[in-house]
């Protein structure tokens, strides 16, 4: 009886598993290092994130409950974003609720700005071409019952607290006014008082 020739394959079995074994290690390889890169990536963002924050000084005009007057007080903040354009002007107009002895009866926004709706805003100082402004935006001015204090006085204070954080590239710079038609006349003459006054000067003192 004639012998069958023998059945040969050009690629062996223990090739073919040989490659199959090497696709799985590229893979694998390949999953890891886009594991390890999200995890850089994640940690390089978090860190960017919190490199921004720090503690600031600015400067609030907060009222000084029974004394009837209004104090110009620094107030140290959490600046989120301290390496933005945002600076301690941004900040005059934050919400401040004092540290209390009493949280359950003490828990008002004293900071006559914030509740009264003025703001202060600037072009971005590290920015190239910009240019310098400030801003004091009074749209959103006004006069809640439970504050004694006569209006004209709650704008300076604000402009004096502005004066006293305004950084140092927008010494000479003119405050821009943004406000309601019917605020224009009366706020208009403070701002305009206050851009022709040399920086060093007091520009508000609580009345007695």
């Amino acid at each position: 009886m004639a012998r069958q020739p023998a059945i040969s394959f050009p690629i062996s079995i223990q090739h073919l598993f040989s490659r199959a074994g090497g696709r799985t290690s590229n893979v694998r390889l390949r999953n890891m290092n886009i594991h390890r890169i999200t995890i850089l990536i994640c940690i390089l963002v978090r860190s960017a994130v919190a490199g921004e924050s720090a503690l600031t000084t600015t400067y609030q005009p907060l009222d000084g409950l029974g004394s009837g007057r209004i104090a110009i007080v620094p107030v140290t903040c959490h600046h989120w974003y301290s390496h933005s354009a945002s600076s301690a002007v941004d900040l005059i107009a934050t919400r401040n609720v004092p540290p209390t002895d009493n949280p359950a009866e003490a828990h008002e926004d004293l900071n006559l700005a914030s509740v009264c709706g003025v703001k202060f805003t600037t072009s971005d100082l590290g920015a190239q071409g910009v240019t310098p402004m400030i801003t004091m935006d009074a749209s959103g001015f006004i006069l809640p019952k439970r504050f004694a204090h006569p209006k004209e006085e709650i704008i300076r204070a604000s402009l004096e607290c502005l004066r006293l954080c305004i950084p140092e590239k927008l010494r000479t710079t003119p405050v821009t006014l943004k406000c309601k038609d019917a605020d224009k006349e009366w706020i208009s003459k403070i701002v305009s008082e206050f851009n022709v006054q040399p920086r060093t000067k007091v520009f508000y003192v609580a009345s007695p």
